[in-house]
């Protein structure tokens, strides 16, 4: 009999030891899938709407470099000085501000980024509604939306200015606040920021590069970055803080998951040791009898991979009707390291065995 089949018959013989190691297996996977899920999705979000800005180049204050970290306040007035440069194709203020305010009696936090007229600035996907806040309208995000039970055609009040809900966007969830749009001239109204601007958006008529550079020497006193460091910048909020977590969080289930198969595969070697001991008298080798361990370990493994792989999607889906802010993204790339993570896991937990697999005495089989 080969030793894929004792392998297999050892494991399925006893359905509830199975169904345990499998569940415990399928937790950890479960546990991987959110995790990565959630980091890919959150990697991902918090840049979704600052990329479906139509821009080349963010200008901004000399040491600002994303919209959390620092503030760029730039006078209104050199926007015509920006705008002549021989590189510059168009150019218009990006304004946008955090602001605080009641609703249903409790405290609320938008980013309100003004719709500037040349149109760069645009949510990254319309769910519902208007693409485009004309004079006192707003558009909010779905996670937001979802979160405070707001529709089309409701009301926001933001010190003072009454704001009528007219369409609900997607990508603009940034864990503390979500962004939400307003026209530009209402943005500037409610700021008092006339004679300011945060950035302005930059679009090349020749190669990025060249333009940045001719920009940066016509502008030294200015901090001109291309639109993919600026993304670069702002994600960096997610991964100075979030992936040591997560990080931590995975190290956590995989070493679950070595335990679980682990232990199981030696409680029942253990409770084996007369098979093994049979096996032994019958000529297997110790290498035979590890191949035994690792073949079940990889099954009951395969088994938890399967059953996780489809729990996950499910439980993720559940989570993100309860709350918006759950965001799970998971690709093949996410599948297949958490196969290998899998695999790992089955030939680590193999291992605990061995010793005890390896010291059985065949001769012990044959005692009265």
């Amino acid at each position: 009999m080969s030793s894929f089949l004792i392998a297999r018959q050892n494991l399925f013989s006893e359905k509830g030891r199975l169904l345990i190691t499998a569940g415990g297996v399928a937790f950890s996977v479960i546990f991987i899938l959110l995790l990565l899920g959630l980091y890919q999705g959150w990697s991902t979000q918090i840049t979704k709407f600052l990329g479906a800005i139509d821009s080349d180049l963010w200008v901004g204050q000399k040491g600002s470099r994303d919209l959390s970290h620092s503030l760029s306040l730039l006078p209104i007035d050199l926007l015509e000085k920006v705008q002549n440069q021989p590189s510059v194709k168009a150019v218009s203020p990006f304004i946008g501000r955090q602001l605080t305010f009641e609703l249903k009696g409790q405290e609320a936090h938008l980013y309100l980024v003004g719709v500037d007229p040349g149109n760069l600035v645009r949510p990254y996907k319309i769910k519902e509604g208007k693409a485009r806040p004309s004079k006192n309208e707003i558009i909010i995000d779905n996670a937001f939306a979802q979160k405070e039970r707001l529709k089309v055609n409701d009301t926001l009040i933001i010190q003072s200015k009454t704001l009528k809900i007219v369409g609900i966007s997607e990508g603009g969830n940034l864990l503390v606040y979500t962004f939400a749009l307003i026209d530009q001239a209402d943005l500037i109204d409610l700021l008092q920021f006339q004679q300011f601007t945060n950035y302005f958006l930059v679009k090349t008529n020749i190669n990025v590069n060249e333009a940045q550079n001719l920009l940066q020497k016509e502008f030294p006193e200015l901090s001109i970055v291309k639109k993919e460091q600026f993304l670069k910048n702002n994600a960096a909020l997610l991964s100075e803080t979030f992936l040591p977590i997560i990080g931590v969080l995975l190290l956590v289930a995989v070493l679950i998951g070595i335990a679980v198969i682990g232990l199981t595969i030696f409680t029942a070697a253990i409770e084996k040791s007369r098979e093994y001991g049979v096996l032994k008298a019958l000529g297997f080798t110790d290498r035979q009898l590890f191949a035994i361990s690792l073949i079940q370990s990889i099954i009951a493994g395969f088994l938890g991979l399967l059953l996780g792989n489809i729990l996950a999607p499910l439980l993720a889906f559940l989570a993100q009707t309860i709350t918006g802010g759950f965001l799970y993204e998971v690709g093949p790339r996410e599948i297949i390291l958490v196969a290998v993570l899998t695999l790992v896991m089955s030939i680590a937990a193999s291992l605990l065995p061995l010793r005890r697999i390896l010291s059985i005495d065949p001769a012990q089989v044959f005692k009265a």
